[in-house]
């Protein structure tokens, strides 16, 4: 038997399982209310992301428009202005436009451009040192070469002075003198071996002789030559000849 003056079991428990079922009754209403504020925030976020989309579309079409209408009044002040020649004019770009890509752009560019003229000014400077030195070795050579006697008498002749002997008649001469002293030699070689230097006079009258009487001869037979190719057919002639004292001894 349950002790006289305690709680009332029954009562207790009818109590606590009145204050759970409110509890659970009061969480459900809780979740309620907290799911109809969420859906009224997200109701009013949606809201203010379709009012900042219109405002922006606003905007772009009132850009739009102005747009439009500045190129409108540019054609007409184009079209009043007639054939002036005058370049037209493009629209200026957004203030919002961003640039930097550009000015990077053009700074690149800037620098490879410099970069590849002074390039070309250095391989130009080379070949201009190149060919300089080329001349001047090709210069040293030729000062350095011994220049033939009939050349240096041209030089002479272009540049120039008060000497008779000088062009055509300088090398006529020259080549005649030469024709003489080979001759000369020649001669010296045959009295030499025709009987020693006593002997030398005698070879050389008779050669002289001979020269003078065939040399009109020479002249009618090859006309146009020069002096020294008759004196040289005719000193041909005189080796064979029995009048030259070096054939007489060898008979």
């Amino acid at each position: 038997m349950p002790k006289k003056g305690g709680p009332n079991q029954k009562a207790v428990a009818a109590a606590d399982k009145k204050a759970a079922a409110q509890s659970v009754k009061d969480a459900k209403a809780e979740a309620q209310r907290e799911k109809e504020l969420a859906a009224e925030w997200a109701k009013g976020s949606n809201n203010r992301g379709q009012a900042r989309a219109d405002e922006a579309a606003a905007k772009a079409d009132e850009a739009a428009r102005k747009k439009r209408e500045k190129e409108a009044l540019l054609a007409e002040e184009e079209a009043a202005m007639g054939s002036a020649g005058k370049p037209k004019k493009t629209p200026a770009l957004s203030k919002g436009k961003k640039k930097g890509g550009n000015d990077l752009s053009l700074l690149e560019n800037a620098l490879v451009s410099g970069a590849e003229k002074k390039m070309k000014a250095k391989k130009q400077a080379e070949r201009e040192k190149a060919e300089q030195e080329k001349q001047e070795q090709a210069k040293r050579k030729e000062e350095e070469r011994p220049m033939d006697p009939l050349l240096a008498n041209t030089e002479d002749m272009i540049r120039g002075t008060t000497d008779d002997l000088v062009g055509r008649a300088a090398n006529k001469a020259l080549d005649e003198e030469n024709a003489v002293s080979g001759i000369d030699g020649a001669l010296e070689t045959l009295n030499i071996s025709a009987g020693g230097p006593a002997a030398a006079p005698s070879a050389k009258a008779l050669y002289k002789a001979f020269e003078e009487r065939l040399m009109p001869e020479m002249k009618k037979d090859y006309p146009g030559l020069k002096l020294s190719q008759y004196k040289d057919k005719i000193f041909q002639q005189w080796k064979k000849s029995p009048e030259n004292p070096a054939n007489q001894l060898k008979a």
